[in-house]
């Protein structure tokens, strides 16, 4: 189990394999249910990986009725207990948008990222001046006070380390506009531009910029995700997307996951290759 993964993530992976194990079993969600005295929402809640039982008691029992061997038990016990911790955002909780918690917990356990980032130079990327001006720019309309910007630039520094720490591969593509879009002022743009360009050495990263000139596809619609797992922990990828509201919505469908792994590749024709990224920053940080 990888370092970075937290409670969340315990979840999530506890709820797949628990639905795997049902069906299995051959049992339905109420006959799995009447085997652990509660509702059949629950059993539906637990495979989602949005809550858990009150009581170990029923957990175990749910097990047995999945003829579930003394191993296995151990081991899945052991998950359900530290899926109940906290995860580093945790406290943190009101200042993210709704559904951004519940990506969070996906993005903790993966081994790779796909984005794609139109407008805004992505988050993981971002240096702390930039992601402040950004969030500040902001502030008096939505009406966010000092704390808020301050607990909101700590969230996405922290998120940061799963790239520079945890060597979480990432692939992203960004349009120029991005790049060009003014965030606070010149000086933080050509910080930015420096940021993007380390992080870019870096053997688990690749930034890719598609260009004003390039006649490329562009997918109409905001930022997107692609969340790629160990085989073990989940089976296929998921997508994050932005929403109209500024929600994060969090698809596992693999119909429409798969349709948004061949935008992403379609993206991907339109982009410079990845060698020519540090000669457009440095040409963007000329001219800021």
């Amino acid at each position: 189990m990888a370092a970075n993964t937290g409670s969340t993530f315990l979840r999530i992976m506890l709820g797949a394999e628990l639905g795997r194990l049902r069906e299995k079993a051959g049992l339905s969600g109420e006959q799995a249910a009447k085997a652990a005295s509660c509702a059949p929402s629950t059993i539906t809640n637990l495979e989602k990986g949005t809550t858990g039982f009150r009581r170990i008691g029923q957990f175990t029992a749910l097990l047995e009725a999945y003829k579930v061997d003394f191993e296995g038990q151990a081991l899945l016990v052991d998950w359900y207990k530290n899926a109940k911790g906290e995860d580093w955002w945790t406290p943190n909780t009101s200042v993210l948008p709704s559904g951004m918690p519940a990506y969070l917990g996906f993005e903790s356990g993966a081994v790779g990222l796909n984005t794609w980032c139109p407008s805004v130079v992505y988050g993981l990327l971002q240096t702390e001046e930039y992601a402040r001006a950004l969030i500040e720019s902001a502030k008096t309309a939505d009406e966010r006070n000092t704390e808020f910007v301050d607990s909101s630039v700590t969230v996405r520094a922290n998120r940061k380390k799963i790239i520079t720490e945890q060597s979480v591969e990432l692939s992203c593509l960004m349009d120029e506009a991005a790049l060009r879009n003014m965030v606070g002022d010149a000086d933080i743009m050509r910080g930015q531009y420096e940021e993007i360009a380390r992080l870019n050495e870096l053997p688990n990263v690749m930034v890719r910029i598609i260009p004003f000139s390039a006649p490329a596809y562009r997918v109409l619609g905001g930022p997107f995700t692609l969340l790629h797992f160990d085989a073990t922990s989940l089976p296929g990828p998921v997508l994050s997307m932005d929403t109209v509201s500024h929600a994060v919505q969090v698809i596992s469908k693999p119909r429409v996951v798969k349709q948004f792994l061949r935008r992403f590749d379609f993206l991907s024709r339109g982009a410079l290759p990845v060698h020519e990224t540090s000669a457009l920053l440095e040409r963007l940080s000329r001219e800021a």
